[in-house]
């Protein structure tokens, strides 16, 4: 019991003796205290790494709250910088998509124009009303007038044919030193003379619809005779200055009323109101037809020719001098069969 006493009584000097003890025991064996220094370590490694989980817990977290803010404020700044950007950009791009479309139209245009060798065509551009503000006063009204930015100074008269890549837009019918006015296929001015594209013989004359709601036109004054039919093609006759044979649009319906003269329904192929670029004629070279009066694709009846006589009709007719052989027509198809 007194031995246990002393024990605890002693204990802090007793293991001093034996921390001290152990050292001169390493220091006299030559050896580290690997051992102890390696069991010390792991012990406060055991013991500091819950600790070490939960301070890298709390930086993580520090971390991606602050980042998260920093982020937020640096997307808002770049959103903020991009709108402004795209803002920027967007005349540009409207002004390049204009240039893009106008570049097209341009080729377009060209290409047009060398494929028509026989007509000397004047390139004109659409303007608005208020371009010649005195004379828009006076025909603000009709409904289905443009101006162009092409006048007599450039070689421009009235009664000229205006046209698109499409086909006839109508006729000019005033002319400034530099404007020019033109009524379209929507206009009550605008008359054009017309024949049928199947059959070139049947004449008729395109009137406007009087009406920028309406692009449907009449083909008045054919002759009740003359076959028409829908979806026949109308084509210019050529009057003048105005050319011969160029698409007009094509018939949707025929109105037979029973007087002397049919009238049929139009649809044009050009739409004027939605090109910015329209092409005046000032010269086009008659076609062949025009000037030979002879219409190659008309259906020309054949000339009946005389039955043929045998040797004794022939000598009968020799020596009674009472007939002869048909001589040769010489007249021109226009004039053999016309009405």
């Amino acid at each position: 019991m007194q031995l246990s006493r002393r024990i605890r009584e002693n204990r802090p000097t007793l293991v001093l003796a034996a921390l001290v003890g152990l050292s001169v025991m390493s220091l006299a064996s030559g050896t580290r205290g690997n051992v102890i220094s390696n069991a010390l370590s792991t012990a406060g490694s055991v013991i500091a790494y819950p600790f070490w989980r939960v301070f890298h817990a709390i930086d993580n977290g520090t971390r991606y709250a602050t980042g998260f803010v920093v982020a937020y404020d640096a997307s808002q700044k770049e959103a903020a910088d991009l709108r402004t950007e795209i803002v920027a950009l967007v005349p540009r791009i409207a002004d390049r998509d204009a240039v893009y479309e106008e570049n097209l139209r341009l080729k377009e245009m060209i290409g047009y124009v060398a494929s028509q060798p026989r007509l000397d065509l004047v390139a004109s551009k659409v303007l608005p009303l208020s371009s010649d503000p005195i004379t828009a006063a006076t025909i603000s009204n009709k409904a289905g007038v443009l101006v162009v930015d092409r006048g007599s100074i450039h070689g421009v008269e009235p009664a000229m044919c205006a046209m698109t890549k499409d086909g006839v837009a109508g006729v000019v019918i005033d002319v400034k030193p530099t404007l020019s006015y033109i009524a379209t296929l929507h206009s009550d001015r605008c008359q054009i003379a017309a024949m049928i594209g199947r059959d070139k013989r049947v004449r008729a004359t395109v009137h406007g619809s009087g009406s920028d709601y309406s692009h449907i036109c009449r083909l008045e004054h054919i002759d009740t005779k003359d076959i028409v039919r829908v979806g026949d093609e109308v084509l210019t006759c050529g009057s003048g200055i105005f050319p011969a044979e160029y698409p007009i649009g094509k018939i949707v319906e025929v109105e037979n009323s029973g007087t002397l003269f049919q009238v049929a329904y139009i649809e044009p192929y050009a739409d004027p109101y939605s090109v910015d670029e329209i092409f005046l004629v000032k010269r086009a070279q008659p076609t062949l037809p025009e000037l030979t009066g002879i219409d190659e694709n008309a259906e020309v009846p054949a000339v009946p020719q005389p039955p043929p006589l045998d040797d004794d009709t022939v000598k009968t007719v020799r020596r009674e001098d009472k007939t002869a052989f048909a001589l040769p027509d010489d007249r021109t198809m226009q004039e053999r069969y016309a009405p």
